[in-house]
C-alpha cells in the first residue's frame, strides 16, 4: 500500500521549520482504517515516512517518540524502512487501543545513524476521534 492523500483529515498544522536542521517535519490527521481496517477505532497511532529534497525515501535513520500519554510514559525507537505500508521509507508506532485526546504530551524527533538530531522535537496533538486516530508524520530533507 502506498500513502493515500484522499483520505486525510486536514488540520490547519504548519510546517515545524527547524532552524538549523536537515529535515522539516509535517503532520496530517487521518482514520487509521485504511491501515487497519480491522482494528476500527480500537487503535491509535502515529505513522510516516522520511524523503530528501528529491521526494526519494531515506532509509535506516531513528525515529523517537516519548511522552506520557494518558498516564502511559512513551519512549519508542524505531527506523525508517520498517513500516513500508507508509512508504518505502515508512515508520510506525502504536500508541494505544483506542483514541485519546492530548496536547504537546508527545514529541517525536527525527534523527541520524549516530543519534543526532535531524529535526527539533516536533510536539503531537492526538485527538479523541475515530476520524484523527492516525497522526502521519512526514519527514522531508529541506538542507
Amino acid at each position: 500500500m502506498t500513502f493515500v492523500p484522499s483520505v486525510l483529515t486536514s488540520i490547519a498544522v504548519p510546517p515545524t521549520i527547524t532552524s538549523g536542521m536537515p529535515f522539516e517535519a509535517t503532520l496530517d490527521y487521518m482514520s487509521s482504517s485504511y491501515y487497519h481496517p480491522d482494528a476500527g477505532c480500537n487503535w491509535m497511532g502515529v505513522a510516516g515516512q522520511a524523503v530528501d529534497m528529491n521526494n526519494s525515501p531515506v532509509l535506516y535513520l531513528t525515529i523517537h517518540i516519548s511522552g506520557v500519554l494518558a498516564g502511559k510514559v512513551i519512549d519508542y525507537y524505531s527506523l525508517t524502512g520498517t513500516a513500508p505500508n507508509y512508504g518505502q521509507a515508512g515508520f510506525e508506532f502504536v500508541l494505544g487501543e483506542k483514541a485519546i485526546a492530548s496536547s504537546d504530551a508527545v514529541w517525536i524527533q527525527l534523527m541520524d545513524q549516530q543519534n543526532l538530531p535531524m529535526t527539533n522535537q516536533v510536539k503531537i496533538t492526538t485527538y479523541n476521534d475515530c476520524a484523527k486516530n492516525l497522526v502521519m508524520i512526514r519527514f522531508k530533507k529541506v538542507r
